[in-house]
């Protein structure tokens, strides 16, 4: 299941991928003035996907193997679902103060 210093590495991947999406993602949405600009289920769908990533580039192919593919694929359902849900709640309330200055 990997030693001690393999999921500190875990971490510490996760913990820097993440942050940078998140510095990536925030002036993207703020110049396309999307409010708000960081959603709850954005960053925690980020924080999933963070994890994958920290899995994958740590574990490489063992995350493949029976204890770790439950996480790589938690992380990686997680993140699809959490993301499409939350670009579909901004879209929807987009779409509802367009309609409403109109």
């Amino acid at each position: 299941m990997g030693t001690a210093s393999e999921w500190m590495l875990v971490a510490l991947a996760a913990l820097f991928w993440g942050g940078w999406m998140l510095l990536w993602d925030f002036p993207r949405r703020s110049d396309a003035h999307i409010k708000p600009g960081l959603s709850f289920l954005s960053v925690l769908g980020l924080a999933f996907a963070s994890l994958g990533f920290g899995l994958m580039a740590t574990f490489q192919w063992r995350a493949f193997r029976w204890p770790l593919i439950l996480l790589s694929v938690a992380s990686l359902v997680g993140a699809t679902v959490l993301s499409t849900w939350a670009r579909r709640k901004v879209s929807s309330v987009t779409e509802a103060f367009q309609s409403s200055r109109c």
